[in-house]
C-alpha cells in the first residue's frame, strides 16, 4: 500500500509565507495564460496610437485598445479550458446561450492588473486579470448548475481497506503522465470506479476553491495547508485518462485507503484534492 500521511512535522511553513512559494502552473490557451495554481486567467493587449487622431487623443485611445485587446484574449483563452475529459468552455458555450452571454459579460466587467506600460512607440499594453473561482465566477457560471448543495455521493461505494485511515485532503502525483488542468476532473481506481469527482464536492466548497487544485512539486502542494491540512495523503497516479487527458487512475489498493474511512468523504466534499502537474 503507497499511500501515507505527511508527518504533520514537514508542514511547519506559516500560511503568510504562502504567497512566496505557491508554485505557478501555466496551461497556455489562445492568446493568454491559465494559472492553474493562483486559478486566474492572464491576458495582455498592445494598443497602437491612431496617427489620424489629434496628439492629445493617441494615448487614451491605445490604452482603450489595448484593454479591449486583452478581454478579447482573455476570453479567448478561458474557451480553451477543459471543463472535463471530453469537453471545453467553448463547447458548453455553443451549446448555451446564457452561459455563453453571462461569461462575455463577466469578462468584459474586469479591470487591469499592475500599471500601464507605455512603449517608446506610443503603444500602450494592458495587463487584465480574470479570477476563475468565486460567487459570480467564471467556475460558478460553468459548474454551479450542475453541482448540489450537498455532495450527491454519501458513501463510499467499492473494497475498503482494513485499516481506517482518516486524511486531511489528498494530494496526487500525476507527474511525467501529461495530465491537462480541468474545472472539473476526476479520480479513477482500476476498475473505472470513480473515486473523486464533482459528485462528491458541495457546491459551496466547488465555487471558492475549484474542484482540484494544481501544484508543480509535491513539497510544495503540501505547504498549502489552507487547503489541504496539516496531514494529508499523498498519492502516485498511474496513468492519465479520457480524450482530453484530465481525468486520473490511481491503484485499487489506493482507493481502497481512501474509502477506509467515511471521515475522508468531508475532505473530499471540500475539493481539499491537489495533483501535482508537470
Amino acid at each position: 500500500m503507497r499511500i501515507f500521511t505527511l508527518a504533520a512535522a514537514c508542514l511547519c511553513t506559516v500560511s503568510t509565507v504562502l504567497a512566496q512559494i505557491q508554485p505557478v502552473v501555466t496551461d497556455n490557451q489562445g492568446d493568454g495564460n491559465v494559472d492553474w495554481a493562483d486559478r486566474c486567467i492572464v491576458a495582455t493587449g498592445i494598443g497602437a496610437p491612431n496617427p489620424d487622431l489629434p496628439e492629445a487623443a493617441q494615448r487614451p485611445a491605445a490604452m482603450r485598445a489595448a484593454q479591449t485587446i486583452a478581454l478579447r484574449n482573455a476570453l479567448e483563452t478561458i474557451k480553451g479550458i477543459f471543463i472535463n475529459s471530453s469537453t471545453t468552455v467553448k463547447n458548453f458555450m455553443v451549446e448555451n446561450d446564457v452561459v455563453s452571454s453571462s461569461i462575455s459579460g463577466f469578462v468584459k466587467g474586469f479591470q487591469q492588473e499592475g500599471r500601464t506600460k507605455y512603449m517608446s512607440d506610443g503603444s500602450v499594453e494592458i495587463t487584465m486579470r480574470v479570477p476563475i473561482d468565486g460567487i459570480g465566477s467564471i467556475g460558478e457560471m460553468i459548474m454551479g448548475s450542475g453541482i448540489g448543495e450537498k455532495p450527491a455521493i454519501t458513501k463510499f461505494e467499492g473494497e475498503k481497506a482494513k485499516e481506517k485511515t482518516v486524511f486531511t485532503g489528498l494530494i496526487i502525483d500525476c507527474k511525467g503522465l501529461n495530465v491537462k488542468p480541468a474545472l472539473s476532473p476526476r479520480v479513477l481506481d482500476e476498475s473505472g470506479r470513480e473515486i473523486y469527482g464533482s459528485a462528491y464536492v458541495s457546491r459551496e466548497w466547488a465555487i471558492k476553491h475549484g474542484v482540484i487544485g494544481y501544484a508543480k512539486e509535491v513539497e510544495k502542494a503540501a505547504q498549502l495547508v489552507d487547503r489541504i491540512g496539516k496531514t494529508p495523503g499523498q498519492i502516485k497516479a498511474m496513468k492519465a485518462h479520457g480524450e482530453n487527458s484530465t481525468d486520473i487512475v490511481i491503484s485499487n489498493d489506493d482507493a481502497s485507503s481512501v474509502r477506509s474511512a467515511a471521515a475522508n468523504l468531508k475532505f473530499l466534499s471540500e475539493c481539499r484534492v491537489i495533483f501535482v502537474i508537470d
